[in-house]
């Protein structure tokens, strides 16, 4: 499902979840409450910014597919997968060609990534914690 546009006064969980990504990443959004406020707005915006996406302060389904993407693993496809082989390539570890496709090659980059950076769950699957460390 589809998380909703949110802004600047917004309230409820797609603000809480864009409030925990943002930390997990690096970008203090203050009180993990539900509340879009100026500080959520500001750490939105360097979000952007540091991501090379459109800076407005805004979540929308851009900023949603980078900040808040789906667990993906082998036989996932998609543009998740295109993402996280083009992140694996900037992180130095190769996935093969870069297709959408999530297959044995990916899934022996990610599970070197998680080795190397030290995540509790080296299993392939890439969920919340492997984005955050790969820098989505």
């Amino acid at each position: 499902m589809a998380q909703p546009v949110i802004r600047k006064g917004s309230r409820g969980d797609a603000v809480t979840r864009a409030q925990e990504n943002l930390n997990l990443r690096g970008f203090d959004s203050g009180r993990v409450d539900g509340i879009f406020g100026a500080k959520t707005e500001k750490a939105v915006r360097l979000y952007q910014s540091f991501r090379g996406l459109a800076v407005d302060g805004i979540v929308g389904p851009r900023t949603w597919a980078r900040l808040d993407p789906p667990t993906v693993r082998n036989g996932s496809r998609g543009p998740a997968v295109t993402l996280l082989q083009q992140l694996l390539i900037d992180n130095g570890f190769d996935p093969g060609d870069i297709d959408g496709d999530f297959g044995p090659n990916t899934e022996s980059a990610v599970r070197e990534f998680q080795t190397v950076f030290g995540l509790e769950e080296v299993d392939g699957i890439v969920g919340q914690k492997t984005w955050a460390a790969l820098g989505s």
